[in-house]
């Protein structure tokens, strides 16, 4: 699904990534559950782009379901990964973050690991950075969902990839739920900072990307954040 002109939504299995195609080089915006590169490899096929034109793949946090298939994917390309400190240690270990009640935590970090990344090919990002792609990315700190969690922000197109800060159901923005939200007041300050933004596309980790909303809309989901 092309959410804008040359940002394609590539749903893998309950979980979004996003290819965004330039003249000057591909970005791909998170790397699904593991073994789902194939999609984004014959996306890029579909494009009539070769592999080597994605040039860098932006992280928003690193779950299994957002970086599973990283390592492949980069292996493949040749892609610089952009992540926050914290997402890298991660990475690097194949590991996902800690925000899941104990129980699933445990399945997490004992059965559920996916293949690490090479630290070589990573790039820290920190809050505020701006990164010269795509007219432009704004690199926003946005923890709740987990401590190390960024989204980044494309003026240009009017483009915010917010990872699991906030999703979409039946055309509502959401937050992602308490139960596997590691610090939830700070979940909530950050959805109400990326809301203020008023993207043109909301494109979230999970559900629909956003779009055809009014600034209504997101007033009316910020005022509720706000009471909570």
């Amino acid at each position: 699904m092309e959410v804008l002109p040359g940002i394609h939504c590539i749903e893998a299995g309950g979980v979004n990534m996003y290819l965004c195609v330039a003249e000057d080089g591909l970005t791909l915006v998170d790397a699904g559950m593991p073994k789902k590169e194939k999609l984004v490899l014959d996306k890029i096929e579909q494009i009539g782009r070769p592999f080597t034109d994605l040039h860098q793949i932006l992280i928003t946090h690193a779950d299994l379901d957002h970086a599973g298939s990283l390592a492949a994917i980069q292996r493949a390309t040749g892609a610089k990964v952009y992540a926050g400190e914290e997402t890298a240690d991660l990475l690097v270990k194949g590991a996902s973050p800690r925000h899941m009640p104990w129980y699933a935590q445990y399945v997490v970090d004992h059965f559920l690991k996916y293949q690490a990344v090479a630290v070589e090919t990573i790039h820290i990002i920190h809050d505020g950075d701006r990164l010269p792609f795509l007219g432009g990315v704004q690199v926003m700190a946005s923890p709740g969902h987990t401590l190390d969690h960024h989204s980044f922000y494309c003026p240009q197109p009017g483009i915010l990839f917010v990872g699991d800060a906030l999703n979409t159901r039946k055309g509502r923005i959401n937050l992602t739920p308490k139960r596997i939200t590691a610090d939830q007041e700070a979940a909530n300050r950050s959805a109400m900072v990326l809301l203020t933004l008023a993207p043109a596309v909301l494109a979230c980790g999970h559900g629909r990307p956003l779009s055809g909303h009014t600034s209504d809309d997101l007033m009316a989901a910020f005022n509720t954040l706000r009471r909570t």
